[in-house]
């Protein structure tokens, strides 16, 4: 799937001795709701250990203070389905609504606190059971407060001058246009106007600098959700035929994913044939398909609450045409010279240039754009240029997967790292529009007349192929293992063939079932 904060802060004084009263209550307060049960794991395969050990990172990189980690509401419509806030689950494991972290450090010392919802059998009867309170302390490994709790416990704590630091999703403004404001940010808002002398600080970057390399539990949970992802595309291989609508395709993968042990969808699946393909995040899924067509399947299952991510093109009919084979050999070879610059130490730059180098040669010998190097009109004013290549080639290389699809990959280093997950998704997309994608000046219609043999060959064509990878100290690993080379693909959909759903992978599902040692 392609890709295309800051907090309020004031500030103020407290003497020495204010200080000291704060340490001694806040460890109070943290005594106070410790339950002495001993924890067992989570109904997750991340061990209890390593969530505590990402909080006491998270700690030490933060500093002396309170951290705020804030869980996802509960639906405001009870039919509606739930997701735990990203950085909550990171850090704790808890998928149950209306729960909050709360983190106090001082002098090196370092208590935990999570509140969730207490019990209430008649709301049970909408939404199903929840753990009580105990039963929480057991599953999370920390004390565990009624989240009713929650606002006067950091109020207590902010009184006595203690800086405050929040990681959630602080995107949104306040104009009417602007994306809804995030619950975090009205948090930190509110905090600000009630304690004006104290500090608010955002460090939801130290948490996506955590979550951007992936421990071995990390990956084992994202080994079996691209497992899952594969199967799903074969047997997409297995039984596509001319005349099967889009949805067809989507639901025979999403019946896939859950019949062998996923959570859910990771993202919305995109099944894009024919001109549909030439859009990144076509989503519509309702044409049917034609014998001729290809047909871009960008999916990923959840597992585990880790996402996969994998495309492939497929042409419907099981064989390429010259014209699909032509662009869809460029794409492939862009994928290997990305695989191949993407190595740890390396620059990640280093990865998008060999693609993008390798998509303008196929370009310029298609004749779809003039030379590697050649450049177009962005604007009506003439005076500012971009990259031919850049109108088949629009968007980014890869990203990193995890809890989320697009989830951290040291993308703000110049290096790669060692235990990063990511896609190497190169793509072309020739859009049959393109005269109204360029800006009407003299150049671009100039342009246009040049590439329109070429663009009457193979405008419709759009071609995407995605692979999930393990970056090792010795090595890219490629999670994604299906067929990729336009002969494997064409082998895959030609050979005989049930027209039956296979049945579940018996080891996937008992996997689910069971929790990682």
């Amino acid at each position: 799937m392609t890709r295309r904060t800051t907090g309020s802060r004031t500030t103020g004084t407290r003497t020495v001795r204010r200080a000291r009263r704060c340490r001694t209550a806040l460890l109070t307060i943290v005594a106070a709701a410790i339950i002495g049960a001993l924890p067992a794991q989570l109904p997750a395969q991340v061990p209890l250990t390593e969530y505590a050990a990402r909080r006491t990172q998270l700690g030490a990189m933060a500093g002396d203070g309170a951290i705020v980690v804030l869980g996802s509401g509960e639906p405001v419509r009870d039919f509606e389905y739930f997701s735990q806030s990203v950085h909550l689950r990171y850090l704790t494991g808890w998928t149950q609504p209306n729960a909050a972290l709360l983190v106090l450090r001082s002098g090196g010392t370092q208590r935990e606190m999570l509140f969730v919802a207490e019990r209430n059998p008649s709301q049970e009867v909408w939404t199903g059971p929840r753990p009580s309170l105990v039963e929480a302390a057991r599953m999370s490994g920390m004390p565990v407060r009624d989240v009713s709790e929650f606002t006067r416990t950091v109020d207590s704590v902010l009184a006595l001058g203690m800086p405050l630091r929040v990681a959630g999703e602080l995107r949104g403004g306040y104009a009417p246009t602007a994306a809804p404001v995030a619950a975090d940010r009205v948090f930190m808002a509110e905090i600000a106007r009630r304690f004006p002398n104290v500090t608010v600080t955002d460090i939801t970057r130290q948490v996506l600098e955590l979550r951007a390399t992936k421990s071995a539990a990390e990956v084992g949970l994202l080994r079996t959700s691209i497992a899952i992802t594969a199967r799903a595309h074969r047997e997409v291989m297995r039984m596509l035929e001319p005349g099967w609508n889009e949805f067809e395709v989507q639901a025979l993968v999403e019946y896939t994913f859950r019949r062998n042990g996923a959570d859910r969808v990771g993202f919305t699946s995109i099944a894009a044939s024919g001109d549909n393909a030439t859009t990144l995040h076509y989503w519509q899924n309702d044409r049917p398909t034609k014998a001729g067509d290809l047909i871009v399947i960008d999916i990923g299952s959840s597992y585990g609450g880790y996402s996969a991510d994998v495309t492939r093109t497929l042409p419907v009919s099981g064989r390429f045409t010259p014209a699909q084979r032509a662009v869809y050999d460029i794409v492939r070879r862009a994928q290997v010279a990305g695989e191949q610059a993407t190595r740890v130490g390396a620059p990640q730059r280093g990865s998008m240039q060999a693609a993008s180098d390798t998509i303008g040669a196929g370009l310029t010998r298609l004749g779809l754009i003039e030379s590697p190097t050649a450049t177009y009109d962005c604007d009506a004013t003439g005076q500012r240029l971009c990259p031919q290549r850049s109108l088949y080639f629009m968007h980014g290389l890869g990203h990193g997967i995890g809890l989320e699809v697009h989830d951290p990959d040291h993308s703000d280093r110049d290096l790669w790292k060692a235990g990063s997950v990511v896609t190497i998704e190169p793509g072309i997309y020739v859009r049959r529009n393109l005269a109204e994608v360029l800006p009407d000046t003299p150049r671009n219609r100039a342009l246009l007349a040049t590439l329109a043999p070429a663009l009457a060959t193979h405008g419709g064509i759009g071609v995407r192929i995605e692979d999930d990878y393990l970056l090792t100290p010795t090595g890219l690993e490629w999670l994604s293992t299906l067929p990729r080379d336009a002969a494997e693909i064409e082998s895959e959909m030609t050979a005989p063939r049930a027209r039956s759903v296979a049945p579940r992978d018996a080891a996937l599902v008992e996997r689910y079932r069971r929790p990682l040692p």
